[in-house]
């Protein structure tokens, strides 16, 4: 019996936002682990997005929405890899930003837990979509804050933004607030991190010494 599956325009979306989402963090885990160079890299971030995307598993189960679930799976998988190389690579006390990295983790991991225990998975998701700002935000920091950007890559942030906008589809048309609050201050956040990068990389030389910042 010949079976025709059709595809509806939302469903394409979340196929396209799964993947991209799934693939966000893995050009910078990828380029890391290849370089060494963890030069803008917030380990905070990587720690926090780590715990995060735990959590939309967890949300994804809770709500039954399966869609979100592989992005989380890969995800975690992604941001465990660029934190243990951030501690590795590290040229500051291990120790600290070990303890700095556990300590947002722990700190981030309660309040959808609290939430959740209040107001159920709606409040739960509210309050995710709302910490995806806060996941970024340390990269954010750290990428401006840096004179050198090098160990960023720009291709996780491109992926970020597309992602964003994608669940923000997604989330319209699910009317799930949880996710729409994602796409919002996914978009903002990820946009913060390209005008950085795009407005004043610095110029390497011919023998790869950063020389000069690129014109803004």
């Amino acid at each position: 019996m010949l079976l025709v599956v059709l595809f509806s325009p939302i469903t394409a979306v979340v196929i396209a936002a799964t993947a991209l989402g799934g693939a966000m963090a893995v050009p910078q885990a990828t380029k890391i682990v290849r370089t060494g160079r963890i030069d803008g890299i917030s380990g905070v971030w990587a720690a926090i997005s780590t715990t995060v995307n735990a959590w939309w598993g967890v949300y994804a189960i809770g709500v039954a929405d399966w869609a979100i679930f592989p992005v989380s799976a890969i995800s975690v998988t992604a941001y465990l890899v660029i934190a243990v190389a951030v501690l590795r690579h590290t040229h500051r006390s291990r120790l600290r930003v070990a303890a700095a990295m556990v300590a947002a983790s722990i700190a981030i991991a309660s309040v959808p837990l609290l939430a959740l225990a209040i107001g159920g998975w709606v409040a739960a998701g509210l309050v995710l979509g709302a910490l995806y700002g806060i996941q970024l935000a340390p990269a954010v920091v750290a990428v401006y804050r840096a004179h050198d950007v090098s160990g960023v890559s720009a291709a996780t942030w491109v992926l970020a933004w597309a992602e964003a906008v994608l669940w923000g589809v997604y989330g319209f048309a699910r009317v799930d607030a949880g996710i729409v609050a994602l796409a919002v201050t996914g978009t903002a956040m990820s946009s913060l991190v390209l005008v950085r990068l795009f407005a004043r990389r610095p110029r390497r030389s011919a023998d790869g010494i950063a020389t000069a910042f690129a014109p803004a």
